[in-house]
């Protein structure tokens, strides 16, 4: 039996993740617009933390589709898993 997902985790997953995210937005803002030259890496690294809280957002709701609306989960799977496999990428190429 797998490990499902029920509707109550996954929403304050979700909440916990969104919070997370607006708070790493807030700070590639303040990396973004400093002027300080050591904070480069800085915004590098927290941008791509971000694309991948993104890849994880999306990695969750895909199984959240895939446990309570199948029909949805079987449209939307391959969309889905590309945009995942996108933020990933871009997140390893922020890094490197």
């Amino acid at each position: 039996m797998r490990n499902n997902i029920d509707k109550e985790t996954y929403t304050w997953t979700i909440k916990v993740f969104t919070l997370l995210g607006i708070l790493l937005l807030l700070v590639n803002v303040f990396l973004f617009f400093s002027q300080n030259q050591a904070h480069a890496m800085a915004f590098k690294f927290s941008s791509a933390v971000m694309f991948l809280l993104l890849a994880v957002v999306v990695w969750l709701r895909l199984e959240y589709l895939k446990v309570f609306k199948v029909a949805v989960y079987k449209a939307r799977r391959v969309p889905m898993w590309a945009s995942i496999f996108v933020f990933v990428a871009v997140a390893f190429s922020r890094i490197f």
